[in-house]
């Protein structure tokens, strides 16, 4: 009792989505629902009806406007079925559309150490994985509310119909048979009983045996799938796919993937058809004892002869929407585990702390943040990735950080980008713990160009401004300011120019350099007090490094950076330098201080790479040859 009680809260729950998502989805498949049903028993009813008044010899007139109705009848109900059939579709798409945003949104606005866990992704895909194979959660409901709604309607007209039958009685006894009999209404529910086990039964088996099929493989089918298929339609992919001969791997892969989904599907049909040829053999021979009994009763004169015909098709119905019916109820239960993962997901909770601290609005953009004993593990792991690390970043410094790769650099700019929060410690700014802070206004503070920073297939000046409400001046001067004037003037449609072409087959496909400026350019142009460049300079060529940097001051201003970089040799213009090393903090200090230390980590990171920018003695750049760590 508990069981079903959870499922129908569930089942619930799925249709409040739904009809928050569509509300006259609802209702179209009910009003559709119902014209499928009474469809076929107009034909069932009005033929009847003519053939009473056929042996009657009722007038052709009264005969005439029975044809005339059913005709009528017939075709208005076709017409509305098939009307809101078309409109319904349209319904069920955008509900789709729209439940994908709502996951995209709780994707977008969900802590950002969830969007890192690969068992969220999981979760996700697995979503996918039950609609697009299995057919459950929200997609059933949306796609099979318009059945339930015919089942249901076709019983309850087949009910209407059948009754007159259930209680007529037989005027003579032409076959000496009690076609009267109570006994046979229980053998005939028995019957139904059994029927409708046995075909539930079977259609549970069959059910089972396609989800194994389905799934077996089936996550590598459309993960791989997915992959290959967006690689072919990515023109970038061509260059390597020729250069490296990789044609065969995907020859070979695609032909795996229609190998097996060829035997998926021919196991799939094999078992569908054994199902579909037992319950149908099932209810061919109920129906043979429903039309005996219906024939019985007729030659007993408990009906008139036309009523045979409607009284058969009822019967037909009934016996075919019946089990159909509960089969349906069936699938409504298997499918909440569908829709459980559904919600899982959208309700997955917010650990970070909500502060509601408003930040202070300082015209001199005078912020100090501080890490004081900030140490921190990733969810689900013991170890450090920073142990104990205190710095200070004072109002309007300048300062890189260094290190190996893994010794905890981008983890301390997540840290105060308030992407994770520390495991111990605390972050400050202008004294007071950022945790305290709106979170939304504490980012307002922040320009962020990280290492894999990402550009949209949108207008120039929308990239640059995050926003299509942009200031085109504003615009034009921070791309200037991070050396794109040059490429901006080449530009016909200049700010308007979309990158790349999924949108626009004007669009351009700048460089990993190019696109590493306009990335820049975004950070200028947010003109927040607080700039954190991770490897921003790591797609230039060392002359457009060297302007950059030459230009340093000019496209910072008096704002606070931290800089992160592993070519030492562009840290030198920082005020000061922090050296980490296996998540600790182990110098700190001026370039000029920290290459005296011989025995030190940043003199061995210095001396590691071979050479750096020199100049001709009129300034000029001769050569710059950088070599990584």
């Amino acid at each position: 009792m508990h069981k079903a009680k959870e499922n129908f809260a569930w089942t619930r729950k799925g249709y409040q989505l739904m009809i928050h998502l569509s509300p006259r989805l609802f209702w179209s498949s009910l009003i559709q629902g119902f014209f499928e049903a009474v469809y076929p028993f107009i034909p069932f009813f009005f033929t009847g009806q003519i053939l009473n008044l056929l042996l009657k010899g009722e007038q052709k007139e009264m005969i005439l406007y029975w044809v005339i109705g059913a005709l009528i009848t017939g075709y208005i109900s076709s017409v509305i079925a098939n009307g809101i059939s078309h409109y319904r579709s349209n319904l069920i798409y955008s509900a789709m559309d729209k439940k994908e945003m709502l996951l995209n949104t709780k994707i977008i606005h969900m802590d950002y150490e969830l969007v890192e866990r690969s068992d969220i992704h999981d979760m996700r895909n697995t979503i996918n994985q039950a609609e697009n194979t299995g057919g459950i959660g929200l997609f059933l409901l949306l796609n099979e509310t318009k059945n339930y709604f015919q089942q249901i309607f076709s019983l309850l007209i087949s009910v209407v119909f059948l009754w007159s039958l259930f209680t007529s009685t037989s005027q003579t006894t032409s076959i000496a048979f009690n076609a009267d009999s109570p006994w046979i209404f229980i053998v005939f529910g028995v019957a139904l009983v059994l029927f409708t086990v046995l075909s539930i039964k079977i259609n549970e088996q069959t059910q089972e045996t396609i989800m194994k099929l389905l799934l077996q493989g089936g996550m590598w089918i459309n993960n791989a799938g997915e992959f290959f298929i967006s690689q072919l339609m990515d023109y970038n992919s061509g260059k390597e796919i020729r250069l490296y001969k990789q044609q065969p791997i995907y020859q070979h892969n695609m032909r795996r993937m229609y190998d097996y989904t060829k035997s998926t599907l021919s196991k799939i049909a094999q078992s569908q058809n054994r199902t579909i040829v037992m319950v149908q053999v099932m209810s061919y021979l109920l129906l043979v004892s429903c039309y005996f009994w219906l024939v019985v009763k007729a030659m007993n004169g408990a009906i008139t002869p036309g009523s045979i015909v409607q009284y058969a098709g009822a019967f037909t119905l009934f016996i075919r929407e019946f089990p159909n019916l509960l089969s349906s109820i069936q699938a409504l239960i298997n499918n909440v585990e569908g829709l459980k993962m559904l919600f899982e997901f959208l309700n997955l909770k917010s650990n970070r702390h909500e502060g509601s601290l408003p930040v202070e609005k300082r015209l001199d953009n005078e912020y100090t943040l501080e890490v004081r004993d900030v140490s921190f593990s990733y969810p689900g792991s013991n170890e450090l990735v920073l142990e104990n690390v205190n710095l200070r970043f004072e109002i309007s410094e300048k300062m890189a950080i260094v290190g190996m790769n893994g010794s905890g650099k981008t983890t301390l700019i997540k840290l105060i980008c308030r992407l994770y929060d520390p495991t111990a410690g605390v972050i400050l700014l202008n004294g007071i713990d950022i945790k305290k802070y709106d979170y939304q206004e504490y980012l307002r503070l922040l320009s962020v160009v990280f290492q894999d920073f990402h550009l949209y297939a949108f207008k120039l000046g929308s990239n640059v401004a995050a926003s299509d409400d942009i200031n085109e001046e504003e615009t034009v001067a921070a791309l200037k300011k991070v050396g794109f004037s040059k490429r901006l003037s080449t530009l016909s449609k200049q700010l308007d120019t979309y990158l790349y072409k999924n949108y626009d087959e004007s669009g351009i496909e700048f460089s990993g350099g190019e696109a590493q400026k306009i990335a820049m350019a975004r950070s200028v142009y947010k003109a927040a007090p607080i700039v954190i460049l991770d490897e921003p300079t790591a797609a230039l060529d060392p002359l457009s490094e060297y302007e950059i940097y030459e230009n340093f001051s000019d496209v910072i201003g008096n704002r606070t950076a931290i800089y992160i970089s592993h070519r030492l040799s562009s840290c030198r213009f920082c005020d000061r330098i922090a050296v980490l090393d296996q998540g600790k903090l182990i110098q700190l200090g001026s370039h000029d201080e920290l290459v005296e230390v011989k025995d030190g980590k940043y003199y061995e990171l210095w001396n590691a790479q071979a050479q750096y920018y020199h100049k001709n003695p009129d300034g000029k750049v001769k050569e710059v040859v950088l070599a990584t760590v």
